[in-house]
């Protein structure tokens, strides 16, 4: 990773990486920065919806089944025509409660999150050797660089 100038006060920008593998440790090495986290397979919930109310009962379903919900975001489409949302939730969900839903889902495997600070050309860097060393990248997003807090899905 290239040195920063002293006088830059400004953190890093902090990044997520969802790997579809876990990184080599030569990897590791290279980017001292940066942490793992293993996480678990996910069912991803998937529905057009004319009006807010279907994904409120959809949440209202999963909050009345202990349910563990991870995210909602609304995927990209033309405006004024009808939403799609994507809601993920832990685990595999069965079959029975999937016919119960009645929303197109599909299973996300176990991934590799990695988190890491990066300059832009850092993190280039960092994603041109998670790819030559065979480890697919899902996808990235950065988390607000004051460490905590992370943008709003839209």
């Amino acid at each position: 990773m290239e040195p920063r100038p002293e006088s830059a006060n400004v953190p890093e920008p902090l990044y997520d990486v969802l790997l579809g593998s876990r990184p080599p440790e030569s990897l590791r090495r290279s980017f001292p920065t940066m942490s793992i986290q293993l996480t678990e397979a996910q069912t991803a919930l998937r529905r057009r919806v004319s009006e807010p109310r279907q994904l409120d009962a959809l949440l209202e379903k999963l909050c009345s089944l202990g349910v563990q919900l991870l995210d909602i975001h609304r995927l990209p489409g033309p405006a004024g025509e009808e939403q799609t949302y994507e809601v993920r939730v832990a685990g595999e969900v069965g079959e029975s409660l999937l016919r119960y839903l009645s929303w197109s889902h599909r299973v996300v495997p176990e991934q590799t999150r990695v988190r890491i600070c990066a300059a832009s050309g850092d993190l280039h860097q960092f994603l041109r050797a998670c790819t030559e060393s065979g480890a697919s990248i899902q996808r990235v997003r950065m988390v607000d660089p004051a460490r905590g807090r992370q943008p709003a899905y839209t």
